[in-house]
């Protein structure tokens, strides 16, 4: 496969990744990337290609790409975090609230 078709792939699958972290899909985007960086170790093999300017372009609209990835990347982290802190604050309450009950049904 073409140095160019490699990065027209990655390109494509880096916007499934970008919309399956927006979407919260975190098996997906996974999924996505394991398929980016099997294609950039491709890439790897036929870099005596990568000079010419359509691949230079590909390359920086790619590394764009990345950067919007990260940046979702830590939006979703936050978020997942933010669930497990409410999960826990409500499995609190939750258990107060069932010792408060069996202390006034055992009096």
């Amino acid at each position: 496969m073409s140095s160019l078709t490699l990065l027209d792939r990655m390109l494509i699958i880096a916007q499934y990744e970008l919309e399956a972290m927006q979407r919260g899909d975190v098996d997906g985007a996974i999924s996505f990337f394991e398929e980016r960086v099997a294609l950039l170790e491709q890439l790897q093999v036929n870099q005596d290609e990568i000079n010419s300017e359509d691949c230079k372009m590909k390359l920086l609209a790619l590394q764009g790409f990345h950067q919007i990835i990260y940046e979702e990347g830590l939006k979703l982290k936050e978020q997942i975090r933010q669930n497990l802190l409410n999960s826990q604050a409500q499995r609190s309450v939750s258990k107060r609230y069932a010792n408060a009950r069996s202390l006034n049904f055992s009096r």
